[in-house]
């Protein structure tokens, strides 16, 4: 499968090692170390964890993908 999404850069939130992840799909786009509240969110909220790469962390850190509910202001 070719991913034409842009890497997301994100970082162990045990030891800081940065590593890069791609959307999971198209109807997931934007990720988060926070739960988004379900306001916030279109669609369903897609929760996905990685194991750090570095050897002497190898703990898990939890992204949530999910797609940004678009705000309409009319004025």
């Amino acid at each position: 499968m070719i991913r034409v999404s842009k890497a997301k850069k994100f970082s162990c939130i045990h030891c800081g090692t940065p590593f890069e992840v791609y959307p999971p799909d198209d109807e997931h786009p934007t990720a988060s170390l926070d739960k988004p509240k379900e306001s916030e969110v279109s669609g369903n909220i897609k929760e996905m964890t990685y194991d750090c790469q570095n050897k002497d962390c190898l703990k898990p850190t939890t992204l949530y993908w999910f797609r940004r509910r678009m705000h309409i202001v009319v004025g």
